[in-house]
């Protein structure tokens, strides 16, 4: 049976067991976009892979203007994601497609967003440990999509100047900046994350790439605390 969780106090996310809970990921991807793009209420934006679409949500919850459509492969996730924008009160702004990333084409009109989140499944087939639930596998791994189908699906949905916010592992960053330019992506910003303050290493970044942009990035560094604890 779904669970209901209390996000905020106008925000109940639904979970439930065998389908893949949202993370801190989903979360700084979140805080992220809150924190870069300019004028979100008013804006169009699609979720891919959305899961049980903790990442539209949110933003919705917190912007009162912004709509969102999510596109998820999994019929119970979409199921959950409906039943939380219903019972948040977001129903009328948070649009749910059950459907599969390569096939975008059949379900949006091209250049129809503003922006396009996403938290895609970060490992190869042929890495990492496959979990015995198929869902999770499928989250996980790059089963049924690679990041390079993400950033496809991008190019089409995103009108002209528009930007893909992805989160990401850092250890496989460059085949993220691989698929970008493979699409006609120029990667403008990247976030890294460390769990420590202490630690030396970065496991998550969040990217800001933009359609058919000029080179030119920018980077910055932060611990996961501090960016969530940020105002």
């Amino acid at each position: 049976m779904p669970k209901a969780e209390k996000v905020t106090e106008t925000l109940t996310v639904y979970q439930q067991p065998g389908v893949f809970s949202y993370g801190t990921d989903a979360v700084l991807l979140v805080k992220y976009v809150e924190s870069t793009v300019v004028g979100l209420n008013g804006k169009n934006m699609c979720d891919l892979c959305s899961g049980t679409g903790i990442i539209p949500l949110m933003l919705c919850d917190e912007f009162k203007g912004l709509r969102a459509s999510m596109l998820e492969i999994n019929g119970d996730a979409a199921k959950l994601s409906a039943l939380s924008a219903e019972q948040s009160n977001l129903s009328d702004r948070v649009d749910v497609y059950n459907g599969d990333v390569k096939n975008v084409r059949s379900i949006f009109g091209g250049e129809s967003f503003d922006f396009v989140t996403c938290n895609p499944p970060y490992m190869r087939t042929d890495s990492g440990k496959m979990c015995e639930d198929d869902y999770k596998t499928i989250a996980r791994h790059e089963v049924l999509c690679s990041i390079s189908d993400v950033f496809a699906a991008a190019f089409y949905l995103l009108r002209t100047g528009g930007c893909a916010y992805i989160v990401y592992r850092t250890d496989r960053l460059s085949a993220l900046m691989a698929a970008a330019r493979e699409n006609k992506f120029e990667v403008k910003h990247i976030c890294f994350f460390r769990s420590r303050e202490n630690s030396t290493q970065s496991e998550l970044c969040v990217i800001k790439a933009m359609k058919n942009a000029a080179e030119g990035m920018k980077a910055d560094v932060y611990t996961v605390g501090e960016f969530l604890g940020r105002k």
